[in-house]
């Protein structure tokens, strides 16, 4: 997948904040990402921030849960569901569905996260890692 994000704030925009942020997770070791975002700012008075990452699924983070007591399964799906609420927080509730919606985008989200992810031993092992 790839990301071009731009923020043009012209010159009338003055006083202005923005930010854009890109964040990719990968879920497979065939899984390729770009993340471009940029800023073009022509007015003098503005606050604009940008960033962008790509991971895969941290070690660490599954190494803490299963330190824990969750199986793989469970930890990887944490991991997962954290990642898709981070990214439907910030969707209008209309457009999400009801929670316990199977339409709604959240549940979406999570089926096709589910299906792409590497299960067992491959996900723990670091087999997939970011470039």
């Amino acid at each position: 997948g790839s990301f071009r994000g731009r923020i043009r704030v012209e010159q009338s925009a003055q006083q202005t904040e923005s930010q854009q942020l890109s964040r990719t997770i990968l879920l497979s070791d065939k899984s390729r990402a770009w993340a471009i975002p940029s800023l073009e700012i022509i007015a003098d008075d503005v606050q604009c921030t940008h960033g962008a990452t790509v991971s895969d699924l941290s070690e660490e983070e599954l190494f803490y849960l299963r330190s824990r007591g969750l199986d793989r399964s469970t930890a990887r799906n944490m991991l997962m569901y954290a990642f898709a609420d981070d990214i439907t927080q910030c969707v209008d509730p209309a457009v999400l569905g009801a929670l316990d919606s199977e339409a709604g985008l959240q549940k979406r989200i999570i089926r096709r996260l589910e299906n792409l992810v590497p299960r067992g031993e491959r996900a723990i092992k670091g087999e997939f890692h970011s470039i």
